[in-house]
Protein backbone atom coordinates (compact mmCIF):
# COMPACT_ATOMS: atom_id res chain seq x y z
CA UNK A 1 0.00 0.00 0.00
CA UNK A 2 2.81 2.37 0.90
CA UNK A 3 4.69 1.81 -2.37
CA UNK A 4 1.51 2.11 -4.42
CA UNK A 5 0.40 5.50 -3.11
CA UNK A 6 3.72 7.06 -2.15
CA UNK A 7 6.37 9.04 -4.03
CA UNK A 8 10.14 9.12 -3.87
CA UNK A 9 11.28 12.57 -2.72
CA UNK A 10 13.51 12.85 -5.81
CA UNK A 11 10.50 12.25 -8.05
CA UNK A 12 8.65 14.96 -6.16
CA UNK A 13 11.65 17.26 -6.61
CA UNK A 14 11.86 16.64 -10.36
CA UNK A 15 8.13 17.21 -10.67
CA UNK A 16 8.38 20.40 -8.61
CA UNK A 17 11.09 21.87 -10.83
CA UNK A 18 9.34 21.02 -14.10
CA UNK A 19 5.89 22.15 -12.99
CA UNK A 20 7.39 25.39 -11.70
CA UNK A 21 8.97 26.00 -15.10
CA UNK A 22 5.67 25.32 -16.88
CA UNK A 23 3.84 27.75 -14.59
CA UNK A 24 6.50 30.40 -15.23
CA UNK A 25 6.17 30.04 -19.02
CA UNK A 26 2.38 30.15 -18.74
CA UNK A 27 2.57 33.36 -16.68
CA UNK A 28 4.86 34.99 -19.23
CA UNK A 29 2.55 34.07 -22.12
CA UNK A 30 -0.53 35.35 -20.30
CA UNK A 31 1.30 38.57 -19.39
CA UNK A 32 1.31 39.40 -23.09
CA UNK A 33 -2.45 38.81 -23.26
CA UNK A 34 -3.29 40.87 -20.17
CA UNK A 35 -4.86 43.71 -22.14
CA UNK A 36 -6.94 41.77 -24.66
CA UNK A 37 -8.03 38.85 -22.46
CA UNK A 38 -8.10 40.06 -18.84
CA UNK A 39 -8.86 43.77 -18.65
CA UNK A 40 -11.64 46.22 -19.39
CA UNK A 41 -9.68 47.28 -22.47
CA UNK A 42 -10.13 43.79 -23.97
CA UNK A 43 -13.16 41.83 -25.06
CA UNK A 44 -13.91 40.36 -21.61
CA UNK A 45 -14.43 42.93 -18.88
CA UNK A 46 -15.07 41.87 -15.28
CA UNK A 47 -18.86 41.96 -15.63
CA UNK A 48 -18.82 39.66 -18.64
CA UNK A 49 -16.27 37.37 -16.96
CA UNK A 50 -18.45 37.00 -13.87
CA UNK A 51 -21.31 36.01 -16.11
CA UNK A 52 -19.11 33.31 -17.67
CA UNK A 53 -17.97 32.03 -14.25
CA UNK A 54 -20.95 32.57 -11.92
CA UNK A 55 -20.30 32.19 -8.22
CA UNK A 56 -16.52 31.83 -8.57
CA UNK A 57 -13.95 34.08 -6.89
CA UNK A 58 -10.85 35.65 -8.41
CA UNK A 59 -8.13 38.03 -7.25
CA UNK A 60 -8.22 39.46 -10.76
CA UNK A 61 -11.62 40.99 -9.96
CA UNK A 62 -10.00 43.41 -7.51
CA UNK A 63 -9.19 45.68 -10.45
CA UNK A 64 -10.02 45.60 -14.15
CA UNK A 65 -7.00 47.64 -15.25
CA UNK A 66 -4.27 46.26 -17.49
CA UNK A 67 -1.56 47.13 -14.97
CA UNK A 68 -3.20 45.18 -12.15
CA UNK A 69 -3.63 42.10 -14.34
CA UNK A 70 0.05 42.28 -15.28
CA UNK A 71 0.95 42.44 -11.59
CA UNK A 72 -1.00 39.21 -11.07
CA UNK A 73 0.99 37.48 -13.81
CA UNK A 74 4.29 38.82 -12.46
CA UNK A 75 3.38 37.52 -9.00
CA UNK A 76 2.62 34.11 -10.51
CA UNK A 77 5.94 34.09 -12.36
CA UNK A 78 7.83 34.92 -9.14
CA UNK A 79 5.95 32.24 -7.21
CA UNK A 80 6.76 29.72 -9.94
CA UNK A 81 10.48 30.52 -9.68
CA UNK A 82 10.39 30.00 -5.91
CA UNK A 83 8.47 26.74 -6.34
CA UNK A 84 10.90 25.42 -8.90
CA UNK A 85 13.86 26.30 -6.68
CA UNK A 86 12.18 24.84 -3.61
CA UNK A 87 12.46 28.11 -1.69
CA UNK A 88 9.63 28.63 0.84
CA UNK A 89 8.07 25.71 -1.00
CA UNK A 90 4.77 25.45 0.82
CA UNK A 91 4.08 29.18 0.58
CA UNK A 92 5.12 29.23 -3.08
CA UNK A 93 2.83 26.27 -3.82
CA UNK A 94 -0.12 28.00 -2.19
CA UNK A 95 0.55 31.26 -4.06
CA UNK A 96 0.80 29.41 -7.37
CA UNK A 97 -2.50 27.63 -6.81
CA UNK A 98 -4.27 30.78 -5.61
CA UNK A 99 -3.10 32.84 -8.58
CA UNK A 100 -3.70 30.09 -11.15
CA UNK A 101 -7.24 29.55 -9.87
CA UNK A 102 -7.90 33.30 -9.97
CA UNK A 103 -6.61 33.59 -13.53
CA UNK A 104 -8.68 30.63 -14.69
CA UNK A 105 -11.84 32.15 -13.21
CA UNK A 106 -11.13 35.55 -14.76
CA UNK A 107 -11.16 34.14 -18.29
CA UNK A 108 -12.42 30.53 -18.61
CA UNK A 109 -12.28 30.85 -22.41
CA UNK A 110 -8.48 30.88 -22.36
CA UNK A 111 -8.27 27.35 -20.93
CA UNK A 112 -7.75 23.85 -22.28
CA UNK A 113 -7.35 20.44 -20.66
CA UNK A 114 -3.71 21.11 -19.84
CA UNK A 115 -4.65 24.18 -17.79
CA UNK A 116 -7.19 22.20 -15.75
CA UNK A 117 -4.71 19.40 -15.10
CA UNK A 118 -2.02 21.91 -14.10
CA UNK A 119 -4.35 23.59 -11.61
CA UNK A 120 -5.39 20.28 -10.05
CA UNK A 121 -1.81 19.02 -9.74
CA UNK A 122 -0.78 22.19 -7.92
CA UNK A 123 -3.85 21.92 -5.69
CA UNK A 124 -2.96 18.42 -4.45
CA UNK A 125 0.63 19.57 -3.91
CA UNK A 126 -0.71 21.76 -1.09
CA UNK A 127 -0.88 18.57 1.00
CA UNK A 128 2.60 17.28 0.07
CA UNK A 129 6.14 18.28 1.17
CA UNK A 130 7.68 19.02 -2.25
CA UNK A 131 10.88 20.55 -0.92
CA UNK A 132 12.54 17.56 0.74
CA UNK A 133 15.14 17.06 -1.97
CA UNK A 134 17.07 19.28 -4.38
CA UNK A 135 15.67 22.46 -2.91
CA UNK A 136 16.77 25.64 -1.17
CA UNK A 137 14.63 24.66 1.80
CA UNK A 138 16.47 21.36 2.12
CA UNK A 139 19.85 23.06 1.82
CA UNK A 140 18.97 25.52 4.57
CA UNK A 141 17.69 22.73 6.81
CA UNK A 142 20.86 20.71 6.26
CA UNK A 143 23.04 23.67 7.19
CA UNK A 144 21.07 24.19 10.41
CA UNK A 145 21.53 20.52 11.31
CA UNK A 146 25.25 20.76 10.75
CA UNK A 147 25.45 23.75 13.08
CA UNK A 148 23.57 21.75 15.72
CA UNK A 149 25.61 18.62 14.85
CA UNK A 150 22.36 16.74 14.51
CA UNK A 151 22.41 13.16 13.24
CA UNK A 152 18.79 13.14 12.18
CA UNK A 153 18.36 11.41 8.84
CA UNK A 154 16.11 12.28 5.92
CA UNK A 155 13.16 10.21 4.75
CA UNK A 156 13.58 9.16 1.12
CA UNK A 157 9.94 8.30 0.58
CA UNK A 158 6.68 10.13 1.26
CA UNK A 159 3.40 8.28 1.53
CA UNK A 160 0.33 10.20 2.61
CA UNK A 161 -3.24 10.90 1.62
CA UNK A 162 -1.88 13.88 -0.34
CA UNK A 163 0.47 11.76 -2.48
CA UNK A 164 -2.32 9.25 -3.05
CA UNK A 165 -4.71 11.97 -4.25
CA UNK A 166 -2.03 13.44 -6.52
CA UNK A 167 -1.28 10.10 -8.18
CA UNK A 168 -4.94 9.16 -8.46
CA UNK A 169 -5.82 12.53 -10.01
CA UNK A 170 -3.60 11.65 -12.97
CA UNK A 171 -5.36 8.32 -13.38
CA UNK A 172 -8.80 9.92 -13.00
CA UNK A 173 -7.98 12.18 -15.94
CA UNK A 174 -7.20 9.26 -18.27
CA UNK A 175 -10.07 7.06 -17.13
CA UNK A 176 -12.60 9.91 -17.40
CA UNK A 177 -11.31 10.77 -20.86
CA UNK A 178 -11.59 7.13 -21.89
CA UNK A 179 -15.11 6.64 -20.53
CA UNK A 180 -16.30 9.79 -22.28
CA UNK A 181 -15.17 8.22 -25.57
CA UNK A 182 -17.39 5.18 -25.16
CA UNK A 183 -19.57 6.12 -28.13
CA UNK A 184 -20.17 5.25 -31.79
CA UNK A 185 -17.26 7.12 -33.49
CA UNK A 186 -14.69 5.60 -31.15
CA UNK A 187 -16.16 2.11 -31.00
CA UNK A 188 -16.39 2.05 -34.81
CA UNK A 189 -12.76 3.07 -35.18
CA UNK A 190 -13.32 6.31 -37.11
CA UNK A 191 -12.86 8.97 -34.41
CA UNK A 192 -9.18 9.71 -35.02
CA UNK A 193 -9.80 10.10 -38.73
CA UNK A 194 -12.14 13.02 -38.01
CA UNK A 195 -9.85 14.49 -35.35
CA UNK A 196 -6.84 14.42 -37.68
CA UNK A 197 -8.88 16.39 -40.23
CA UNK A 198 -9.73 19.21 -37.82
CA UNK A 199 -7.83 22.29 -39.00
CA UNK A 200 -7.67 23.71 -35.49
CA UNK A 201 -5.80 20.67 -34.13
CA UNK A 202 -4.11 19.05 -37.14
CA UNK A 203 -0.39 19.14 -37.82
CA UNK A 204 1.25 18.26 -41.15
CA UNK A 205 1.88 14.68 -40.01
CA UNK A 206 -1.79 14.07 -39.24
CA UNK A 207 -2.70 15.26 -42.75
CA UNK A 208 -0.48 12.52 -44.13
CA UNK A 209 -1.77 9.84 -41.75
CA UNK A 210 -5.41 10.21 -42.83
CA UNK A 211 -4.39 8.62 -46.13
CA UNK A 212 -4.18 5.32 -44.25
CA UNK A 213 -7.60 4.42 -42.78
CA UNK A 214 -6.26 1.23 -41.22
CA UNK A 215 -3.71 3.21 -39.24
CA UNK A 216 -6.23 5.80 -37.98
CA UNK A 217 -8.55 2.96 -36.97
CA UNK A 218 -5.76 1.28 -35.01
CA UNK A 219 -4.91 4.57 -33.28
CA UNK A 220 -8.58 5.04 -32.36
CA UNK A 221 -8.86 1.67 -30.64
CA UNK A 222 -5.40 2.00 -29.09
CA UNK A 223 -6.38 5.31 -27.50
CA UNK A 224 -9.35 3.66 -25.78
CA UNK A 225 -7.18 0.83 -24.46
CA UNK A 226 -4.47 3.20 -23.26
CA UNK A 227 -6.81 5.57 -21.42
CA UNK A 228 -9.06 2.92 -19.90
CA UNK A 229 -6.57 0.18 -19.09
CA UNK A 230 -2.95 1.25 -18.76
CA UNK A 231 -3.31 3.70 -15.82
CA UNK A 232 -4.18 0.73 -13.59
CA UNK A 233 -0.75 -0.80 -14.24
CA UNK A 234 0.94 1.73 -11.95
CA UNK A 235 -1.00 0.24 -9.04
CA UNK A 236 -0.08 -3.39 -9.64
CA UNK A 237 1.23 -4.68 -6.27
CA UNK A 238 3.83 -6.99 -7.87
CA UNK A 239 6.97 -5.55 -9.46
CA UNK A 240 5.52 -2.10 -8.92
CA UNK A 241 8.79 -0.30 -9.67
CA UNK A 242 9.27 -2.06 -13.01
CA UNK A 243 5.66 -1.45 -14.05
CA UNK A 244 5.92 2.22 -13.17
CA UNK A 245 9.10 2.79 -15.12
CA UNK A 246 7.52 1.09 -18.13
CA UNK A 247 4.35 3.19 -17.72
CA UNK A 248 6.32 6.44 -17.54
CA UNK A 249 8.25 5.60 -20.70
CA UNK A 250 5.10 4.51 -22.53
CA UNK A 251 2.99 7.55 -21.59
CA UNK A 252 5.83 9.91 -22.45
CA UNK A 253 5.96 8.31 -25.89
CA UNK A 254 2.15 8.46 -26.08
CA UNK A 255 2.06 12.19 -25.39
CA UNK A 256 4.97 12.91 -27.72
CA UNK A 257 3.01 11.10 -30.42
CA UNK A 258 0.01 13.32 -29.69
CA UNK A 259 2.20 16.41 -29.89
CA UNK A 260 3.60 15.36 -33.26
CA UNK A 261 0.16 14.86 -34.79
CA UNK A 262 -2.07 17.38 -32.97
CA UNK A 263 -1.78 20.85 -31.49
CA UNK A 264 -3.12 20.49 -27.96
CA UNK A 265 -1.31 23.39 -26.32
CA UNK A 266 0.41 22.73 -23.01
CA UNK A 267 -1.49 19.51 -22.33
CA UNK A 268 1.40 17.35 -23.59
CA UNK A 269 3.98 18.96 -21.31
CA UNK A 270 1.81 19.05 -18.19
CA UNK A 271 0.91 15.38 -18.66
CA UNK A 272 4.55 14.40 -19.11
CA UNK A 273 5.46 16.35 -15.97
CA UNK A 274 2.75 14.49 -14.04
CA UNK A 275 4.31 11.15 -14.91
CA UNK A 276 7.54 12.15 -13.16
CA UNK A 277 5.67 11.50 -9.91
CA UNK A 278 5.53 7.78 -10.69
CA UNK A 279 9.28 7.28 -11.04
CA UNK A 280 10.26 4.81 -8.28
CA UNK A 281 13.32 4.87 -6.06
CA UNK A 282 14.89 2.13 -8.18
CA UNK A 283 15.10 4.56 -11.10
CA UNK A 284 16.95 7.28 -9.19
CA UNK A 285 19.31 4.84 -7.50
CA UNK A 286 20.82 4.00 -10.89
CA UNK A 287 22.43 7.45 -11.01
CA UNK A 288 25.29 8.30 -8.66
CA UNK A 289 24.45 12.02 -8.66
CA UNK A 290 20.84 11.31 -7.68
CA UNK A 291 21.52 9.11 -4.68
CA UNK A 292 20.52 10.49 -1.31
CA UNK A 293 23.41 11.76 0.77
CA UNK A 294 21.78 10.50 3.96
CA UNK A 295 20.39 7.07 4.61
CA UNK A 296 16.59 6.96 4.47
CA UNK A 297 14.76 6.25 7.69
CA UNK A 298 12.48 3.79 5.98
CA UNK A 299 10.18 3.28 3.05
CA UNK A 300 7.77 5.96 4.09
CA UNK A 301 7.52 8.99 6.22
CA UNK A 302 5.01 11.68 6.86
CA UNK A 303 5.72 15.07 8.37
CA UNK A 304 7.50 14.00 11.59
CA UNK A 305 6.93 16.73 14.10
CA UNK A 306 6.80 16.56 17.88
CA UNK A 307 3.34 16.19 19.34
CA UNK A 308 2.48 19.32 21.29
CA UNK A 309 -1.04 18.40 22.23
CA UNK A 310 -4.18 16.55 21.38
CA UNK A 311 -5.77 19.48 19.55
CA UNK A 312 -2.68 19.99 17.43
CA UNK A 313 -2.71 16.33 16.44
CA UNK A 314 -6.40 16.56 15.61
CA UNK A 315 -5.80 19.64 13.48
CA UNK A 316 -2.99 17.96 11.56
CA UNK A 317 -5.18 14.93 10.97
CA UNK A 318 -8.05 17.04 9.65
CA UNK A 319 -5.84 19.07 7.30
CA UNK A 320 -3.52 16.28 6.17
CA UNK A 321 -5.91 13.31 6.03
CA UNK A 322 -9.61 14.06 6.31
CA UNK A 323 -9.72 17.18 4.13
CA UNK A 324 -7.90 15.74 1.08
CA UNK A 325 -9.91 12.52 1.35
CA UNK A 326 -13.22 14.41 1.30
CA UNK A 327 -12.10 16.68 -1.53
CA UNK A 328 -10.89 13.77 -3.63
CA UNK A 329 -14.20 11.98 -3.15
CA UNK A 330 -15.85 15.18 -4.38
CA UNK A 331 -13.59 15.20 -7.46
CA UNK A 332 -14.51 11.60 -8.28
CA UNK A 333 -18.25 12.34 -7.97
CA UNK A 334 -17.82 15.45 -10.14
CA UNK A 335 -16.13 13.44 -12.91
CA UNK A 336 -18.63 10.58 -12.73
CA UNK A 337 -21.53 13.03 -12.85
CA UNK A 338 -19.97 14.69 -15.87
CA UNK A 339 -20.18 11.42 -17.77
CA UNK A 340 -23.94 11.47 -17.34
CA UNK A 341 -24.77 14.85 -18.78
CA UNK A 342 -22.08 17.24 -17.58
CA UNK A 343 -21.99 19.65 -14.65
CA UNK A 344 -25.49 20.34 -13.38
CA UNK A 345 -26.77 16.80 -13.90
CA UNK A 346 -26.06 13.47 -12.25
CA UNK A 347 -26.97 9.90 -12.95
CA UNK A 348 -30.12 10.61 -10.89
CA UNK A 349 -31.15 13.42 -13.28
CA UNK A 350 -30.98 15.98 -10.51
CA UNK A 351 -29.43 19.41 -10.43
CA UNK A 352 -27.48 19.76 -7.16
CA UNK A 353 -26.73 23.48 -7.39
CA UNK A 354 -24.96 23.58 -4.04
CA UNK A 355 -22.76 20.67 -5.04
CA UNK A 356 -21.52 22.32 -8.23
CA UNK A 357 -21.36 25.77 -6.71
CA UNK A 358 -18.81 24.44 -4.22
CA UNK A 359 -16.64 23.11 -7.07
CA UNK A 360 -16.73 26.50 -8.77
CA UNK A 361 -15.78 28.32 -5.58
CA UNK A 362 -12.76 26.17 -4.70
CA UNK A 363 -11.90 25.55 -8.38
CA UNK A 364 -12.11 21.76 -8.19
CA UNK A 365 -14.20 21.77 -11.36
CA UNK A 366 -12.68 19.82 -14.20
CA UNK A 367 -13.55 18.46 -17.61
CA UNK A 368 -11.30 15.88 -19.24
CA UNK A 369 -13.68 14.80 -22.01
CA UNK A 370 -11.06 15.55 -24.65
CA UNK A 371 -12.31 14.73 -28.16
CA UNK A 372 -15.13 12.64 -26.67
CA UNK A 373 -17.41 13.16 -29.70
CA UNK A 374 -15.31 14.21 -32.70
CA UNK A 375 -16.87 16.94 -34.80
CA UNK A 376 -17.62 15.94 -38.39
CA UNK A 377 -17.18 19.48 -39.69
CA UNK A 378 -14.39 21.99 -39.77
CA UNK A 379 -15.49 25.20 -38.12
CA UNK A 380 -13.99 28.65 -38.55
CA UNK A 381 -15.01 32.20 -37.77
CA UNK A 382 -14.67 35.29 -39.93
CA UNK A 383 -14.47 38.73 -38.31
CA UNK A 384 -15.06 40.96 -41.31
CA UNK A 385 -15.36 44.73 -41.51
CA UNK A 386 -16.39 47.23 -44.15
CA UNK A 387 -13.90 50.08 -44.58
CA UNK A 388 -14.69 53.68 -45.50
CA UNK A 389 -13.35 52.91 -48.99
CA UNK A 390 -15.91 50.11 -49.38
CA UNK A 391 -13.45 47.20 -49.01
CA UNK A 392 -14.24 44.17 -46.84
CA UNK A 393 -11.32 43.20 -44.59
CA UNK A 394 -10.53 40.34 -42.25
CA UNK A 395 -10.09 42.06 -38.88
CA UNK A 396 -8.07 39.23 -37.34
CA UNK A 397 -5.74 38.26 -40.17
CA UNK A 398 -5.31 41.77 -41.59
CA UNK A 399 -6.09 41.06 -45.22
CA UNK A 400 -8.97 41.55 -47.65
CA UNK A 401 -11.80 39.24 -46.61
CA UNK A 402 -12.23 38.04 -50.19
CA UNK A 403 -8.60 36.87 -50.21
CA UNK A 404 -8.69 35.37 -46.71
CA UNK A 405 -11.89 33.42 -47.13
CA UNK A 406 -13.43 31.36 -44.34
CA UNK A 407 -10.92 28.56 -44.81
CA UNK A 408 -7.85 30.70 -44.21
CA UNK A 409 -5.21 29.80 -41.64
CA UNK A 410 -6.14 29.96 -37.97
CA UNK A 411 -4.94 32.83 -35.78
CA UNK A 412 -1.22 32.49 -35.13
CA UNK A 413 -1.24 33.89 -31.59
CA UNK A 414 -1.68 31.13 -29.00
CA UNK A 415 -4.28 33.01 -26.96
CA UNK A 416 -6.59 33.56 -29.93
CA UNK A 417 -6.20 29.98 -31.08
CA UNK A 418 -7.16 28.76 -27.60
CA UNK A 419 -10.25 30.97 -27.72
CA UNK A 420 -11.04 29.50 -31.14
CA UNK A 421 -10.93 26.00 -29.60
CA UNK A 422 -13.26 27.10 -26.81
CA UNK A 423 -15.84 28.61 -29.17
CA UNK A 424 -15.83 25.48 -31.33
CA UNK A 425 -16.24 23.15 -28.34
CA UNK A 426 -18.62 25.11 -26.12
CA UNK A 427 -19.95 27.99 -28.19
CA UNK A 428 -20.70 31.35 -26.59
CA UNK A 429 -23.42 33.69 -25.46
CA UNK A 430 -24.61 36.49 -27.80
CA UNK A 431 -23.01 39.12 -25.56
CA UNK A 432 -19.67 37.33 -25.82
CA UNK A 433 -19.79 37.26 -29.61
CA UNK A 434 -20.78 40.92 -29.63
CA UNK A 435 -17.91 41.86 -27.33
CA UNK A 436 -15.42 39.94 -29.46
CA UNK A 437 -16.57 41.62 -32.66
CA UNK A 438 -16.53 45.11 -31.14
CA UNK A 439 -13.04 44.51 -29.73
CA UNK A 440 -11.62 43.47 -33.10
CA UNK A 441 -13.33 46.34 -34.91
CA UNK A 442 -12.11 48.97 -32.48
CA UNK A 443 -8.65 47.43 -32.32
CA UNK A 444 -8.47 47.66 -36.12
CA UNK A 445 -9.56 51.30 -36.11
CA UNK A 446 -6.90 52.32 -33.58
CA UNK A 447 -4.14 51.94 -36.19
CA UNK A 448 -6.06 52.22 -39.46
CA UNK A 449 -5.89 55.20 -41.79
CA UNK A 450 -9.01 57.26 -42.55
CA UNK A 451 -9.64 55.22 -45.71
CA UNK A 452 -9.13 51.88 -43.92
CA UNK A 453 -11.26 52.55 -40.84
CA UNK A 454 -14.21 50.16 -40.58
CA UNK A 455 -17.68 51.54 -39.94
CA UNK A 456 -19.45 48.18 -39.71
CA UNK A 457 -18.41 44.62 -38.93
CA UNK A 458 -19.85 41.14 -38.78
CA UNK A 459 -18.90 37.89 -37.05
CA UNK A 460 -19.78 34.86 -39.18
CA UNK A 461 -19.50 31.14 -38.66
CA UNK A 462 -18.51 28.82 -41.53
CA UNK A 463 -18.45 25.03 -41.60
CA UNK A 464 -16.98 22.44 -43.93
CA UNK A 465 -17.87 18.75 -44.01
CA UNK A 466 -14.94 16.43 -43.38
CA UNK A 467 -14.37 12.71 -43.28
CA UNK A 468 -13.19 9.81 -45.43
CA UNK A 469 -13.97 10.46 -49.07
CA UNK A 470 -15.16 14.05 -48.48
CA UNK A 471 -13.47 16.64 -50.66
CA UNK A 472 -12.24 19.57 -48.56
CA UNK A 473 -12.35 23.28 -49.28
CA UNK A 474 -16.12 23.73 -49.39
CA UNK A 475 -16.84 26.03 -46.44
CA UNK A 476 -20.46 27.09 -46.13
CA UNK A 477 -21.82 30.11 -44.26
CA UNK A 478 -24.01 28.77 -41.45
CA UNK A 479 -24.96 31.80 -39.39
CA UNK A 480 -24.20 35.36 -38.40
CA UNK A 481 -23.21 35.56 -34.76
CA UNK A 482 -22.94 39.32 -34.22
CA UNK A 483 -23.07 42.66 -36.02
CA UNK A 484 -21.52 46.02 -35.16
CA UNK A 485 -22.02 49.51 -36.59
CA UNK A 486 -20.02 52.64 -35.79
CA UNK A 487 -22.77 55.13 -34.94
CA UNK A 488 -20.32 58.04 -35.22
CA UNK A 489 -19.41 57.32 -38.83
CA UNK A 490 -20.79 59.63 -41.53
CA UNK A 491 -20.36 59.22 -45.29
CA UNK A 492 -21.52 61.25 -48.26
CA UNK A 493 -24.93 60.16 -49.64
CA UNK A 494 -23.57 58.66 -52.87
CA UNK A 495 -20.98 56.51 -51.08
CA UNK A 496 -23.54 55.48 -48.47
CA UNK A 497 -26.03 54.38 -51.16
CA UNK A 498 -23.41 52.31 -52.98
CA UNK A 499 -22.21 50.66 -49.77
CA UNK A 500 -25.76 49.91 -48.62
CA UNK A 501 -26.41 48.23 -51.97
CA UNK A 502 -23.21 46.15 -51.73
CA UNK A 503 -24.07 45.15 -48.18
CA UNK A 504 -27.55 44.03 -49.20
CA UNK A 505 -26.15 41.91 -52.05
CA UNK A 506 -23.67 40.23 -49.69
CA UNK A 507 -26.41 39.43 -47.20
CA UNK A 508 -28.52 37.89 -49.93
CA UNK A 509 -25.58 35.72 -50.99
CA UNK A 510 -24.85 34.64 -47.41
CA UNK A 511 -28.45 34.26 -46.36
CA UNK A 512 -28.16 37.23 -44.03
CA UNK A 513 -30.93 39.36 -45.47
CA UNK A 514 -33.19 37.97 -42.76
CA UNK A 515 -32.75 38.77 -39.05
CA UNK A 516 -29.39 37.74 -37.59
CA UNK A 517 -29.38 34.27 -36.03
CA UNK A 518 -27.69 34.30 -32.61
CA UNK A 519 -28.42 30.68 -31.71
Amino acid sequence: MQLLFGCDIRSLAAFRMVIGLLIFVDAVVRFGAAKSFYSRDGFLDAALAQNASPGAWSLNYLSDSVGFQQVIFLALACSAVLLSAGCFTRLATFCCWLLIASIHVRNPMYLIGGDTLLRMLVFWCLFIPLGRAWSVDRWRETNKKRLRQSKKTVAGFVCSVGTGCLLLQVCVMYITAGLSKWNEPWLNGIAMDYIFRQDCYARPLSGWLVQFPIFTSMVTYATLVIELGLPFLVFVPLRTAQFRIAAVVFFWAFHLGIEMTMDVGKFTYVSMAAWLLFLPSMFWDQFRWARLCEEPTGKLSGERVPVVGRFQMLGRHLVGVTLPLVLFAYVVVWNVAGLYGGPGKTWLNRTPDIFYRFGNIVMLRQNFHMFCIPARVNTTFLYSGRTASGERVDLVRGMPASDAGPGAALPVAREWKTLHWYLISFGGEPNLYQALLEFHAMNWNRTATAEQRVYEARLERFEEDIGPGVVGGSFVHTRNLAEWVDTNWVADPETRLKQDFDRMMERMENGGVFPVDFD
